[in-house]
């Protein structure tokens, strides 16, 4: 009978912890394609990596451009106890919204600074105070 509880234990998918966050001004980058005259917006959220300490996913969806098809590179840049790194994410995509792209950043566990613009800059930026599990 314990064979049994154990084995439908291990086979739950792994869930992510909470991710404490708060942001200042939005999520939402506010942008200028690529080299275009298209301007449009991109989504990004950011989660806890399952079974990951220190990790944390970030989501990138383009919502669409106006005058498009476009991209943009998005820059993110973090700072926790795994020190400051950056990362670059493309994202593509027309007048629809595109698809996302998750990339894992090592942050830390502990208090972190995510930040994030497109690069290069012609928009918005936005930027995330979390506490990584």
């Amino acid at each position: 009978m314990s064979a049994v509880i154990g084995a439908l234990v291990a086979a739950a998918p792994a869930q992510a912890d909470p991710l404490p966050q708060f942001t200042t001004i939005g999520s939402t980058l506010y942008s200028f394609g690529e080299a275009k005259l298209c301007a449009g917006a991109i989504d990004i959220a950011l989660e806890a990596a399952p079974d990951r300490p220190g990790h944390v996913l970030a989501h990138v969806t383009p919502r669409g451009y106006l005058g498009g098809p476009c991209g943009n590179r998005v820059k993110l840049g973090w700072v926790g106890s795994a020190g400051l790194r950056t990362q670059d994410v493309y994202v593509r995509t027309g007048a629809a919204q595109g698809d996302t792209e998750t990339t894992d950043l090592w942050v830390g566990m502990g208090p972190a600074k995510v930040m994030a613009v497109s690069w290069p800059i012609r928009g918005t930026f936005a930027e995330w105070y979390l506490l990584v599990p």
